[in-house]
């Protein structure tokens, strides 16, 4: 479980907050993973998983706070603008790590629009609700891959 984003950046904090909230759920097997600052981070972090969740804030216009999108590999390859945290490309650091054999077996992704990523701590209302039902979402798809592969 990767959570990306920054915890002094208000709304940008919930990847970071929803890996931990997902860490105090003890699922087996499970690592918890965040302050990623390079994009090559993934790549070790990843590779060789049998499922890599990320969870990250979405800067996005059009989409109100807290909506949460789920984007599997086949969308996030195709997207004619990649998912990113600012500057971290998911989909271009997960294509550099299959030519180098480097991947996750699945990776599932949830973006979670936000509206607040000035300095500061504390998500705005949008958000604060978002969180649980993010961390259930991944803790869903994390047990399900588990069960299905067990």
């Amino acid at each position: 479980m990767i959570g990306l984003g920054n915890r002094y950046r208000r709304d940008d904090a919930l990847g970071v907050t929803s890996a931990r909230a997902l860490g105090d759920l003890a699922l087996p097997g499970v690592e918890i993973v965040t302050d990623i600052v390079d994009p090559l981070t993934l790549l070790d972090v990843w590779s060789g998983a049998r499922l890599a969740v990320i969870i990250d804030a979405a800067v996005t216009t059009g989409s109100a706070a807290g909506h949460i999108r789920c984007c599997d590999l086949d969308e996030l390859l195709s997207s004619a603008k990649p998912l990113s945290s600012h500057s971290i490309d998911v989909g271009r650091t997960y294509e550099l790590g299959q030519a180098l054999g480097r991947v996750p077996e699945a990776l599932q992704i949830y973006a979670v629009d936000v509206a607040d990523t000035d300095h500061g701590i504390g998500f705005t209302a949008q958000v604060e609700q978002a969180l649980p039902r993010v961390v259930a979402l991944a803790a869903a798809e994390i047990n399900r891959v588990t069960s299905f592969s067990a």
